[in-house]
């Protein structure tokens, strides 16, 4: 009976080896992603290598220039060939929150290209004509309309354009208060008169909020 068992035991450790085995060769042969995503990455790097063989300059040194154009935060850089010149091409998001491609050449340091994104560069155009046209319809400059704006509500300007308000060519200026509040603006782009002062509508909704109002009653 012994040499019966043991008759079966060896059958079966030797089944469970060839499964362990086999299990191991299914894995060994199965495709992975690794690879194909190692191979992107080492072409990438190829190219990056090309063409620094061919760049004069340091990313540091193209980097400096790169922000002495346009000061930011540096998103992304790399080397790029633009119609037969070798540039650093960099995405940097503006002090004033826009996002700009900065080319530099990478031979002479010189920054060759500064654009905006597409969408932003599309709606910049847009308003810039928009400005434009209203701007041909004023009697008075800009520096005259914050003057009559500060005068009336005294603080820091954050932002003034011009505006069409029902048909009255208009300056309209934000401006944080010196009482801290945020007061919007609106100065006639002909007479130079002021003839509109509201809160805008945060701090407005702020003021009469409930427990404000509560606490002002108190």
């Amino acid at each position: 009976m012994k040499i019966k068992k043991n008759k079966v035991l060896i059958p079966a450790l030797a089944a469970a080896i060839l499964a362990g085995g086999g299990y191991s060769i299914v894995n060994a042969a199965a495709p992975q992603d690794k690879p194909t995503t190692e191979a992107t990455e080492k072409n990438d790097d190829q190219s990056q290598a090309e063409l620094a063989k061919l760049a004069k300059i340091t990313e540091e040194e193209a980097t400096k220039a790169a922000l002495e154009k346009v000061p930011g935060t540096v998103n992304a850089v790399e080397l790029e060939d633009e119609d037969g010149t070798i540039v650093y091409g960099f995405e940097i998001v503006a002090t004033d929150g826009t996002q700009q491609d900065v080319k530099v050449d990478a031979q002479t340091g010189k920054v060759v290209k500064v654009e905006a994104d597409d969408e932003e560069a599309g709606e910049e155009k847009d308003d810039d004509q928009s400005q434009a046209e209203l701007a041909k319809q004023a009697k008075i400059t800009e520096e005259e309309a914050t003057k009559a704006a500060l005068e009336k509500v005294p603080g820091t300007v954050k932002n003034v354009e011009l505006e069409d308000e029902d048909g009255t060519i208009v300056y309209g200026f934000e401006i944080v208060s010196t009482d801290g509040t945020q007061q919007d603006v609106k100065v006639d782009a002909q007479t130079g008169k002021v003839v509109k002062v509201e809160a805008d509508d945060e701090s407005a909704e702020e003021e009469n909020a409930p427990e404000n109002q509560a606490e002002t009653a108190k």
